[in-house]
This record gives C-alpha cells, structure tokens and sequence, in this order.
C-alpha cells in the first residue's frame, strides 16, 4: 500500500477513538459533561497519532502537506462527524 493511505488509514482509526472518547464526555458517561475536555483529548490524540506517523514512516510524512491533507483533515472531519452523530444519537 502506499504511504499515504496507510497514514489516512491510522488517523482514521485514531479518530473512532477519539470521537467515542469525546462523546463519552460530552454525554455525561462518566459522570460528567465536559465538551473543552472532549475536544482538548480530540486535540491531543490527533498530535500523538501524528507523532506516531512520523515515528513509523520517517520522510515519507514530512512536511505540512502530509500533515495537513494525510492527517489532520481526514482526522478532523471523521471525528466530527461521528462525535456529532454518536452525541445526537446515544
């Protein structure tokens, strides 16, 4: 596979856990309603997945274009969603 999607494919993954993290927290599982907190865990998560990719595929994910297009925006639109979706439906 190539490196892109195998990048798109763990910021993907990542971002289920983060958006059932955040919803967990943002519908009060846990015994209490945090939306900062949700987004803040959303926030870190994505950073350690990065940090993760970089660790795992070297120079084939530098640079702001593969940050911005392989990582954060698959990421950030997925977990959105779902956590949009998981919060109105749960």
């Amino acid at each position: 596979m190539d490196v892109t999607v195998k990048i798109v494919s763990i910021h993907l993954v990542a971002a289920v856990a983060a958006a059932l993290i955040a919803t967990a927290f943002t519908i009060g599982i846990l015994g209490f309603t945090n939306h900062v907190f949700a987004f803040v865990i959303g926030v870190v998560i994505l950073y350690f997945v990065g940090q993760l990719c970089q660790k795992l595929y070297g120079e084939d994910a530098k640079g702001f274009s593969t940050w911005l297009w392989d990582g954060i925006l698959p990421f950030g639109f997925f977990w959105f969603i779902l956590w949009t979706i998981l919060t109105n439906y749960l």
